[in-house]
């Protein structure tokens, strides 16, 4: 239940509980339904133990050519960039949820988006929040671990540490990837910089030669993805931890993989264990850093049986 969904219940409660008080208790039938109605609502809204969420919220802004100090920002540049950053955070949370297709539809957009409510002084910006209606109780945003992701990957492409990089890029498919890429494109093409403040962190682009500088580590020349069938023998799965453990044939090295969103039965790897299998790998690689990889589906195994692991 969302919080949406929440305050629907409580309003219909409400309007049940209004209903019944213009109708006099003698009128025991007419009365019947309502009651067991409201009964009903209360019961589902005493189980969500429903406690409401703060939205997320972020800053974000701007300076440079297109910003006017603190005064504006010219209207062409701001749209485009807003643009932009939106439809970055979208596919990243998007991916976080589903394989992502390079082109078409996002799946479920509407759960990652995030509403302008008001302006940010300094360098100008806007003041940005998720809507409340996507806020699932008890569970973390989507929207939050998409600006995390995003100011981190960010982070990682102004540095010199392609580990820092690949490990931040790893866990994006590439239309998310590429949607990143297109926010700080827009940035150089308009010699601008921009400020992100999320939660207690925050990042900055300090000048256009680190926006440079960013575009060339985020391109694919640089940061590489690439989806890969390898043939290995899986050591076993942590899916609270959403990894899992691999070596590739003719290697005795362990390497550790995430697990994409489109694994739904990742304990089914450790029944598999050291059985020889071809898996469909997301391998992520930043300069000569060292790959690093997301295993996108379940393999389709060799046999029906489970295959007991060796000691």
């Amino acid at each position: 239940m969302n919080q949406q969904e929440y305050i629907d219940l409580q309003a219909e409660c409400n309007t049940l509980r209004g209903m019944l008080a213009g109708i006099p208790e003698d009128r025991v039938l007419s009365r019947a339904s309502l009651e067991l109605r409201l009964e009903e609502l209360e019961e589902r809204l005493a189980d969500s133990s429903a406690l409401e969420q703060e939205p997320v919220k972020a800053v974000l802004t701007f300076s440079g050519r297109p910003v006017s100090g603190s005064k504006g920002v010219l209207a062409a540049f701001a749209a485009k960039a807003l643009s932009a950053f939106s439809e970055a955070i979208t596919a990243v949370g998007a991916s976080h949820h589903a394989t992502l297709a390079p082109t078409g539809p996002v799946p479920n957009r509407d759960q990652y988006q995030m509403m302008i409510t008001g302006t940010a002084r300094g360098s100008f910006g806007f003041q940005l929040q998720e809507s409340s209606a996507q806020l699932e109780f008890y569970q973390d945003s989507t929207v939050a671990k998409a600006l995390e992701a995003t100011r981190s990957l960010l982070d990682g492409s102004i540095g010199v540490d392609d580990e820092q990089l690949a490990e931040a890029a790893a866990d994006m498919d590439q239309r998310a990837l590429d949607k990143i890429r297109g926010f700080v494109s827009i940035l150089n093409d308009h010699d601008a910089t921009c400020s992100l403040m999320h939660a207690d962190k925050s990042f900055s682009f300090r000048n256009s030669g680190q926006v440079r500088r960013s575009l060339e580590r985020l391109s694919q020349e640089y940061l590489s993805e690439s989806e890969q069938a390898l043939s290995i023998r899986f050591g076993g799965a942590l899916p609270h931890k959403g990894s899992c453990e691999f070596q590739i044939e003719d290697s005795k090295e362990w390497l550790t993989a995430k697990i994409g969103p489109g694994v739904e039965n990742p304990d089914a790897i450790n029944d598999h264990r050291n059985e020889m299998v071809e898996a469909k790998m997301l391998i992520t690689q930043a300069g000569r850093g060292r790959p690093r990889y997301k295993l996108l589906e379940l393999p389709r195994w060799a046999t029906g049986d489970p295959k007991v692991a060796e000691p």
